[in-house]
């Protein structure tokens, strides 16, 4: 599908048609990142393919960094521990009917998104959103600190790609800031003065108008489903993926996930909006799952606001918390005690030692389950990586004789390759994107 964007980018195309139905439809800016793309794979003479998969990469190279500097940033506990965690975090296993016999996966295998070597280079567009997600929320974290108002204008600007790139990043954006908002003025209602919307009102402005501003963005970007009945078909697929996330995703989540609560204790205790935010960030989005279908999206737009690094987050704080806990307890082996002293200062590197030792225990097997997968996938020939050259030779005979955009019947199978390939449109050929397929 995206390299069918990209080739019509490359034959000139600015915004998206739909190459997997034969209606009539008015063009669209979703995906025309993909179409922009097209145009650079035919300036730089590659091939789609290799375009993509070293955007990809390139992007990998960028936000696995911008994850690091992030962690050093708000002062995360223990960066590079956080870090390890973020990297490889993964879902736990278990056993799944597959006919008459049981096998061994991870919770939610279904979801590229939670299999840590999958997710370390991702969809292009994913990682783009990632990028530009971390480097808003950096620059709203800067203003709160700072409350110099570029910083904002700043988060403003990347804010428009990010809703074009990606609309459920910026969602989630938009649950958490209200959120952690309202519960940051819960925690401090007492302690807040008469003067205290007075002397921040300008922050609370700009942030508003942050919001608002991106509110119109993704409206505007929802609406372009009501614009032909051709574009409304991908709006209601998706709204129609509703996975068992509930079920699944406290396992998804791991090992780090009683950790993380934990760690939600002890940030919401320090009454700091830094700490407020990530808390929210983690839990809101999360508490929406039930109600995606009432939102008009898929269910798993809740959990791509990188959820595995406030994860790593929390569960680091989540270590502090027991390693407070074990520090004043009155119950510590004497052999730590200090001889003679009455006040113990103890450091327990132990507790994180123990910690990372549970976590490779449990994360191990998905790691090794996820290399196997992989492997499996690409060992038989299969038709969409090793293409057949008589298709091969389909796709140059209908680039020589057929004009451009002619409605093209086939099989599903080669009707979801001939606009990746050729310059026709496919009377068939996408479970999303094929308008009244059971029909056709």
């Amino acid at each position: 599908f995206y390299q069918s964007l990209m080739n019509e980018g490359a034959q000139g195309a600015w915004l998206t048609s739909n190459p997997y139905t034969s209606e009539f439809h008015p063009p669209t800016v979703i995906f025309a990142y993909f179409v922009w793309l097209g145009k650079l794979s035919s300036l730089l003479h590659l091939s789609f393919a290799v375009t993509y998969q070293v955007l990809r990469i390139l992007l990998s190279i960028i936000f696995l960094p911008l994850i690091f500097y992030f962690l050093y940033f708000i002062k995360a506990p223990y960066p590079k521990l956080t870090y390890f965690f973020f990297l490889f975090a993964a879902p736990l296993m278990h056993k799944i009917p597959d006919g008459a016999k049981f096998i061994t996966t991870p919770y939610m295998y279904w979801w590229t998104a939670v299999d840590p070597i999958r997710r370390a280079a991702y969809l292009p567009h994913h990682m783009l959103a990632g990028i530009l997600l971390i480097m808003i929320i950096l620059l709203l974290l800067n203003f709160i600190k700072n409350q110099k108002p570029y910083l904002v204008f700043l988060a403003m600007l990347l804010s428009i790609p990010l809703t074009l790139v990606h609309p459920p990043s910026m969602l989630i954006l938009l649950i958490t800031l209200p959120a952690s908002g309202i519960v940051f003025f819960l925690q401090n209602y007492k302690k807040i003065k008469g003067d205290f919307f007075k002397n921040n009102y300008q922050m609370f402005l700009y942030l508003m108008l942050f919001w608002v501003i991106n509110i119109i963005l993704v409206y505007v970007i929802a609406s372009q489903g009501n614009s032909s009945v051709i574009w409304s078909k991908p709006f209601n697929w998706e709204k129609g993926q509703q996975f068992p996330l509930i079920q699944e995703l406290p396992f998804a989540f791991g090992m780090l996930l009683p950790l993380a609560l934990l760690g939600i204790v002890k940030l919401l205790r320090n009454n700091k909006f830094r700490d407020t935010f990530l808390v929210s960030w983690f839990i809101f989005p999360l508490l929406l799952i039930p109600f995606a279908r009432q939102m008009g999206i898929s269910n798993v737009r809740l959990i791509q606001g990188i959820p595995y690094l406030t994860l790593a987050i929390l569960g680091s704080y989540g270590i502090i918390f027991l390693e407070n806990l074990i520090s004043s307890s009155k119950i510590i082996p004497t052999i730590i005690k200090s001889a003679g002293s009455k006040k113990i200062n103890f450091n327990f590197p132990i507790v994180r030692i123990c910690v990372c030792v549970i976590f490779i225990i449990f994360t191990y097997p998905t790691l090794a389950w996820s290399i196997k997968s992989q492997i499996q996938e690409y060992w038989p020939i299969f038709g969409n990586v090793y293409l057949d050259n008589r298709l091969n030779n389909v796709f140059d005979f209908i680039n020589n004789n057929f004009p451009s955009k002619t409605i093209t019947l086939s099989t599903f199978y080669t009707g979801n390759y001939l606009p990746a390939f050729t310059h026709t449109t496919s009377f068939i050929g996408h479970d999303g994107y094929t308008y009244n397929m059971e029909d056709k």
